[in-house]
């Protein structure tokens, strides 16, 4: 888009610069240039409404890009967020917020520690010189509880990165405003594992000791004594394994144990007149030597810090102005939440068109029916009877006509088969028909032997059966007359 816009501008000032030299050249020699001037004044005109058209659509598109771009962070947000860290010593706090911007690296970073227990202080910030981090991410490498509350709170982290990004100057502003209430309430002198100096109306906390840092634990709910935001409240860290919110009274403040570091650990300080951050090149800083707050801020070296994208790893940006200022080709969140809204504003349109319309349809039919003239009892009587009548005499016609078709059927059926016996007699050849009649004879001559035959067998059986009961009856006839001389036999002995 500036791109656009310079160019444009350029071809727009250098548009008016070839009208204005067309000019005094047509006063000049208008009767022996014509031709040439007659191009040029084409061509100049040419360009300047390339350059109106480019700048039209930059305009339109800077236009739709602050439409979605996002609000920058409020005093009350910026207070909200860094009221858990806003009294941390100057030299973490430091390290934490540049950190935060690259919140990759920090989930990065935390898994790496927390396979790796056994490192502690230095010794966890040497061994990570190994990976392509930050050198802050690396710095908080000696801090395990506090490099694992920022993974954990990924989406605070991330809110704290692009409210640095955002607005440096601001942010600063707003720890110090922090730092000032913990003062007046009383809080801030009871810190007594760091030192809390006045200068140039800052406040500055550092470690009391070069190789030993301290990390406070506090509620910020107590510590700033009243909070002046009612809809904004502090963000408040529940550190688990203390016990400082038992103690409260007698202390404002618990302070864990005691982190080594050696001296690459102090390489970045805050410019608080200025407000904003300074850090010291890895490859300018002296071996084996601490610098506090002041040798940074006047070292010959020492610039402004500046966000590297690289570090950034792909993760989006807040607002559409970060993400132009770094030239990231990924959208903003800001940009693809109003993508999202317009997405849903425009399903939610067709649901309603689509709901309008079903209600249109029911109304309009509901119109007809209301509209539908009524007609009377005996009218829709008659209709009735037309129908039922209309139907039983398209039963009978179909009944009668079924009828007179299965009779034709079968009068044809009868016709067919009376022809296919005359064609197979009249196809049959004479030896057919003699072997035909030939066969017929036997089969008479067969029958009548066969009923000669059964009449013999009958006659024989029945002479047969006249003998055997003649026999029979001869038989009895004997035996019984055999018993009557035998019993009057008897009684003739018995007489005796």
């Amino acid at each position: 888009m500036i791109f656009n816009l310079a160019s444009a501008f350029f071809i727009l000032c250098s548009g008016f610069v070839k009208l204005n030299s067309v000019k005094m050249a047509f006063i000049g020699w208008k009767n022996s240039c014509a031709p040439y001037l007659k191009v040029t004044i084409m061509n100049n005109l040419t360009n300047l409404f390339i350059a109106l058209i480019l700048m039209s659509s930059s305009i339109n598109l800077f236009a739709e890009q602050v439409q979605h771009d996002i609000e920058p962070f409020s005093n009350a947000e910026l207070e909200q967020i860094l009221a858990p860290i806003a009294l941390y010593p100057d030299t973490v706090l430091s390290h934490i917020l540049v950190a935060a911007t690259y919140p990759l690296e920090v989930i990065q970073a935390e898994r790496w520690r927390t396979k790796n227990p056994e490192l502690e202080g230095s010794d966890a910030v040497v061994a990570a010189d190994d990976y392509q981090w930050d050198p802050s991410v690396k710095a908080l490498a000696a801090f395990p509880q506090l490099l694992k509350r920022l993974s954990e709170n990924i989406e605070w982290t991330q809110k704290l990165g692009d409210a640095f990004l955002q607005n440096e100057s601001k942010l600063l502003a707003s720890v110090q405003t922090l730092r000032q209430r913990a003062y007046e309430a009383g809080n801030l002198d009871r810190m007594d594992k760091v030192s809390v100096t006045h200068e140039d109306n800052a406040i500055i906390i550092e470690p009391i000791e070069e190789q030993v840092v301290y990390i406070p634990y506090y509620d910020t709910r107590v510590v700033y004594g009243a909070w002046h935001w009612a809809h904004h409240p502090p963000v408040h860290w529940d550190y688990l394994g203390h016990s400082y919110h038992h103690s409260y009274h007698q202390k404002p403040f618990h302070w864990g144990s005691s982190i080594h570091v050696s001296f690459g650990f102090f390489f970045s300080s805050f410019h608080w007149h200025d407000r904003h951050l300074v850090r010291i090149p890895r490859h300018h800083y002296r071996p084996h030597h601490y610098y506090n707050r002041h040798q940074i801020v006047r070292h010959e070296h020492a610039r402004r810090w500046s966000h590297n994208p690289v570090h950034r790893r792909g993760a989006s940006y807040r607002s559409v102005t970060v993400r132009n200022r770094f030239n990231s080709n990924r959208a903003s969140r800001s940009e693809v939440r109003a993508h999202r809204v317009n997405q849903r504003s425009s399903v939610s349109s067709r649901e309603n068109n689509a709901r309008t319309n079903r209600r249109d349809i029911r109304d309009s039919r509901t119109r007809q029916n209301n509209h539908r003239i009524v007609k009377p009892n005996h009218i829709r009587e008659e209709l009735r009877n037309s129908r039922v009548s209309i139907k039983d005499r398209f039963r009978n016609d179909n009944a009668a006509a079924n009828s007179t078709r299965r009779q034709n059927n079968f009068t044809q059926r009868n016709r067919n088969e009376a022809t296919d016996r005359q064609q197979r007699q009249q196809r049959q050849t004479a030896p057919q028909r003699r072997r035909n009649t030939d066969s017929g004879n036997r089969a008479t001559h067969a029958n009548t032997s066969s009923r000669r035959s059964s009449l013999k067998n009958s006659t024989s059986r029945n002479s047969t059966s006249r003998k055997s009961s003649s026999r029979s009856s001869s038989s009895r006839n004997s035996s019984s007359t055999s018993s009557r001389n035998t019993r009057s036999a008897v009684r003739n002995n018995r007489n005796h």
